[in-house]
């Protein structure tokens, strides 16, 4: 009997590729954990690294060289051996290219093959916190060279088609429909028990819930399921189990640093005494999600900072900032754009809500979220926002959020530059130890708070529902895998299929 795992999701695919683009949540990027590998791994809870195609590696030169060694019996799906070569040529493309894999490879000058499985990353400067940076996100896969060297990625055919080396190979994609993958039964690496995994399309959150419920799904991924449609989950007839838990980031309003307004830190401190979180403080679950003033989320303890805080709600003081600083007036006349990334549906009430307290001190904006192909396209590539609404995912490691926030980093849309902000990232970077790095972090949120860079609204919730008839989920296996891979899924003894 063939075993399948079904996980039912709203967003269908783009391309099988992010490494040259972000599709984050879509039906593609859910496929794309399961299709390729990284070199290590780093997940939400958990700071260290695991091994993927590495197997082990070293930090030399006082962490501005790490030195991976490749798993040799690695195997690209057409069987042609992975090598240092598809590492060093992947990342040095997407870097050269500005690329999304590129993103997270800021502090890399070059990449060295040193033999053909032994792979140097030589930074620019020390950076104890690299391993974050290259195993947090699927935007640092690896790509087969032999399919990808000396072609348009643009144009690539296997953006469609992809040729990957992990658990699951592609098998059919039916735009609208499904994805379906197929195991790899002789994987070089750990083996995947079930036959196929299919991503169902269905536009209709609520009908993936029910899908769940009903068990004819047996998962969804993150951002389907809020606090709003815990009640579809109710009469259940499917045996699952439902995780309710505070999340690895949280929603924060940012500026676009390059616009004259937002260079004037009244202006910035101005939008955060608007902020309300008595008010957000309604949209959020008790012990889940809460409205949150810090820079940090509290459960990074070893690098949290709880003096580091927004500015408390008041009205009269946001007017008056504006005031002083020139610019109440020309508010007056001008309608601000306030974005969301429409994937996110728990940013759609707090955006309409956010809109309405800055409403209150004379600031008018309209609210739109956007698709990611238009968010990619009109914030992250042309700029052309005033606000926006954002996930901030701030664990395992605050170094996972310098692409975003320092000066010339590659995830930088804002435009923030920063020197505070720069040098705390530096100081951290150069030290090998949690206590230090932990002290340059805590400067950095005081920056952060002091200068208003952007402004902490809520540290969300993750909720999910999942089939109890399988186990090998990523809390269950100490988050050695992502949360979107299925390759240690199999089917709990003595619960067969319906």
């Amino acid at each position: 009997m063939t075993e399948e795992f079904i996980v039912v999701t709203p967003h269908d695919a783009l391309e099988f590729n992010d490494v040259y683009r972000n599709t984050t949540g879509s039906a593609g990027y859910l496929a794309c954990n399961n299709i390729f590998n990284r070199v290590v791994l780093n997940e939400w809870n958990e700071i260290n690294a695991f091994p993927d195609l590495a197997t082990h590696w070293e930090c030399l030169d006082g962490a501005t060289r790490w030195r991976f060694h490749l798993n040799q019996a690695a195997r690209w799906h057409d069987g042609v051996p992975v090598t240092a070569h598809d590492v060093a040529y992947t990342h040095t493309h997407a870097k050269e290219m500005g690329y999304t894999g590129g993103r997270f490879m800021r502090d890399v000058e070059r990449i060295v093959e040193v033999g053909p499985h032994t792979v140097d990353y030589h930074l620019s400067a020390p950076n104890s916190g690299f391993l974050v940076l290259l195993g947090n996100f699927i935007f640092t896969h690896i790509l087969p060279a032999h399919l990808f060297e000396g072609t348009d990625w643009a144009t690539n055919p296997h953006n469609l088609n992809p040729v990957g080396s992990g658990p699951f190979r592609f098998a059919e994609w039916i735009p609208g429909d499904r994805i379906v993958m197929e195991a790899v039964k002789d994987h070089w690496g750990p083996r995947p028990e079930i036959d196929r995994l299919i991503l169902k399309i269905v536009p209709d959150r609520e009908e993936c819930v029910r899908m769940v419920a009903r068990g004819e799904a047996h998962y969804f991924p993150q951002d389907t399921l809020t606090k709003d449609r815990l009640h579809l989950l109710e009469g259940a007839t499917a045996n699952i189990e439902v995780m309710k838990d505070p999340g690895p980031g949280m929603a924060l309003l940012d500026f676009n640093h390059r616009d004259r307004l937002w260079q004037d830190p009244r202006v910035r401190q101005a939008v955060a005494h608007a902020v309300d979180r008595s008010a957000i403080a309604t949209l959020a679950d008790p012990g889940v999600s809460q409205a949150w003033p810090h820079y940090l989320l509290g459960s990074t303890e070893w690098a949290f900072n709880p003096d580091a805080k927004a500015p408390d709600h008041d009205v009269e003081r946001a007017r008056e900032l504006l005031a002083e600083a020139g610019v109440a007036d020309r508010l007056a006349d001008r309608t601000l754009t306030l974005y969301y990334m429409e994937l996110f549906d728990g940013h759609r009430p707090l955006a309409a809500m956010l809109a309405e307290q800055l409403a209150a001190v004379g600031i008018k904006t309209t609210v739109e979220g956007l698709p990611s192909p238009e968010w990619a396209a009109r914030v992250n590539r042309d700029h052309a926002f005033d606000l926006v609404i954002v996930g901030g995912a701030l664990t395992p490691d605050p170094e996972i959020t310098s692409p975003k926030y320092s000066s010339g980093g590659d995830g930088n849309f804002a435009g923030h530059r920063n020197p505070d902000v720069d040098a705390a990232y530096e100081a951290a970077r150069g030290v090998t130890t949690l206590a230090e790095r932990g002290e340059h972090y805590r400067r950095l949120q005081a920056v952060w708070a002091r200068d208003n860079e952007w402004v902490p609204l809520l540290w969300y919730g993750t909720y999910f529902a999942r089939s109890a008839d399988f186990f090998g989920w990523s809390d269950q296996v100490a988050y050695s895998v992502p949360w979107w891979h299925w390759g240690r899924i199999r089917r709990v003894a003595g619960r067969s299929a319906a």
